[in-house]
């Protein structure tokens, strides 16, 4: 079932891309919309992001809610939860549309994992000794606050083949290592804008 958030408190100068963006780490993005002023075509401060997996969504919130992005700190949770929030009011950013559709399943190159709810003190080293039970490991990224240093608490892995990365989905993906319950999935490629478009194709 899919699951539809709010996205609050977004800096006026957030594009469309940046907003898929912050979700493409989480799972599949069934729907996305950025609240813009018809003047300016600046953002209003809100959205909002309907990720096609329940677990998914959760797990953006979790990551995301209180977030910084550019100053501001993001608030992300269930729409259906906000009283008396903002509705779906103004321009729609994609050329006054509802936003990008998935329109299909996602491309993918087969060998790059997403994984999430890391426990904060786990550095890049414990992911790849952990994941190296499942195969080879290529690189690991482990996502930091660019301010702080941080760990976010998700990384991204890439395997040594589609194979290696399929067998540390099925290990790894919603069991409890390093403390944590793991969320491990396929990462989404994302690709990065061009000049003036207001959509993503995968």
């Amino acid at each position: 079932m899919s699951t539809r958030l709010y996205v609050g408190n977004l800096p006026s100068r957030l594009c469309f891309p940046e907003l898929e963006d912050l979700f493409t780490p989480f799972g599949q993005i069934a729907t996305a919309e950025l609240i813009t002023d018809p003047a300016t075509g600046w953002s209003r401060g809100f959205g909002f992001v309907e990720m096609t997996n329940n677990e998914d969504a959760q797990a953006a919130v979790t990551a995301l809610n209180g977030h910084e992005v550019e100053g501001n700190n993001l608030v992300v949770n269930e729409a259906s939860l906000m009283r008396g929030g903002p509705r779906d009011r103004g321009s729609r950013s994609g050329g006054g549309d509802s936003g990008r559709s998935s329109g299909g399943p996602p491309r993918s190159r087969g060998t790059r994992l997403f994984v999430g709810n890391l426990p904060y003190s786990a550095s890049a080293s414990d992911v790849e000794t952990l994941l190296k039970e499942a195969g080879a490991v290529a690189s690991v990224s482990l996502v930091t606050d660019r301010g702080t240093g941080q760990s976010k608490g998700f990384a991204f892995v890439e395997m040594g083949s589609k194979e290696e990365a399929e067998a540390a989905i099925k290990r790894f993906d919603s069991q409890t290592h390093l403390g944590r319950v793991l969320k491990v999935n396929e990462a989404r490629p994302q690709e990065r804008r061009g000049g003036g478009g207001g959509r993503r194709r995968y």
